[in-house]
């Protein structure tokens, strides 16, 4: 990664040919620095970026919450067509300009200094045609969900024709949320507990949540259906496969859903023991949902993903016991979003509570 000032207001980012989470740190201190000032252009070239790892979508979530904070802009330049359709996936693109070439940029950012422009355009590179060698871990595009048939009984609402919805498109505080299990006495593997994980998935779910993977299970581009209990009453909706390979996999959320983001199961290797980690960068989807999260929301799904991973100890024959933590990444509510109350999964399921009493699912 190399960074360069090309202004007192731009500053050039090129990544290198695999963009791992590696970089997340020195990002974030680069825009925590004193030396950026308000309205700040930031310009990402993934021009030699080869490959994007599971984890760089939520890093460039937080360089966009970052970013708001010095109401700077962000530019992604040399992005090839699967990167391009992935930033629409996420919605990373309502948080970057997405710039083809270096003259769509400069008009962009409104940049009149000669030298500024000398410089990006030497900086900047030109995008390769190699396709990414993780492509086929990712979800291909999709531009509105289509769930496929589900089993009798299978309350089917608020997923189809409803497009993902990132942290982005959120209008809650901007929430990272971690649960680990830390499996000291039982010598798996990190392949192993994904599978595990995997294959039970529903099982390892409280009473009040039942899942209804398709046929072909937790793989890339899948849909799950989820049909939940709350405080507030039945809520249906569900969840795409945005990444899987052998090591973690990834949910995004559809418009309406409680939470506008994704969650990602990771098991990987500590200190010579497996550990097997959940881990959320959501943002309650509209103002309804904000105030049951802040009120009991939060609670609750803390108690689910806990249950989930003791589940999972239990299963192996594990003692350990999950521990949690949370850091709010921005405190602001993104007003603009307001308008998500009108997909909102919990009155359309309320309301078809009403009209199809009989069809409520029991557990």
């Amino acid at each position: 990664m190399k960074i360069i000032n090309a202004g007192t207001k731009t500053t050039t980012i090129s990544l290198g040919n695999t963009f791992n989470s590696s970089s997340e740190s020195e990002l974030l201190e680069l825009f925590r620095s004193s030396a950026y000032g308000n309205f700040h252009n930031f310009i990402f070239d993934f021009s030699n970026t080869g490959q994007i790892e599971s984890s760089n979508p939520a890093v460039l979530v937080k360089l966009h919450a970052a970013a708001r904070k010095l109401q700077g802009r962000l530019y992604a330049f040399g992005l090839k067509q699967s990167f391009v359709e992935l930033f629409r996936l996420t919605g990373l693109y309502q948080g970057f300009c997405i710039c083809a070439t270096i003259q769509q940029i400069i008009e962009a950012s409104n940049i009149k200094d000669r030298g500024v422009i000398s410089q990006i355009q030497g900086h900047l590179g030109k995008a390769g045609d190699s396709t990414p060698s993780n492509l086929n871990c990712w979800s291909p595009y999709i531009d509105t969900l289509q769930v496929p048939t589900m089993p009798a009984g299978v309350i089917n609402l608020n997923v189809n024709g409803r497009k993902t919805a990132g942290p982005i498109q959120g209008y809650g505080q901007l929430w990272e949320k971690t649960y680990k299990l830390h499996l000291t006495d039982v010598g798996l593997s990190p392949l192993q507990v994904i599978e595990i994980m995997k294959t039970n998935f529903t099982g390892f779910q409280p009473p009040q949540n039942r899942f209804y993977p398709s046929e072909r299970g937790i793989k890339p581009g899948e849909i799950i259906i989820i049909n939940a209990s709350t405080p507030g009453g039945l809520v249906a909706t569900g969840v795409l496969v945005l990444y899987a390979d052998e090591h973690t996999f990834t949910f995004i959320t559809p418009q309406g859903h409680p939470e506008a983001g994704w969650v990602t199961f990771t098991a990987y290797e500590e200190n010579g023991s497996t550990m097997m980690q959940i881990q959320g960068l959501t943002r309650a989807s509209d103002p309804i949902y904000e105030i049951a999260f802040r009120l009991t929301g939060s609670n609750l799904q803390q108690q689910i993903w806990i249950h989930v991973l003791d589940s999972l100890a239990r299963h192996v024959g594990s003692k350990a016991t999950a521990q949690f933590s949370k850091q709010c990444l921005d405190h602001s509510l993104q007003w603009s979003r307001f308008p998500n109350m009108l997909q909102n999964a919990q009155i359309s399921s309320m309301v078809y509570t009403v009209s199809h009493p009989s069809h409520i699912f029991r557990k």
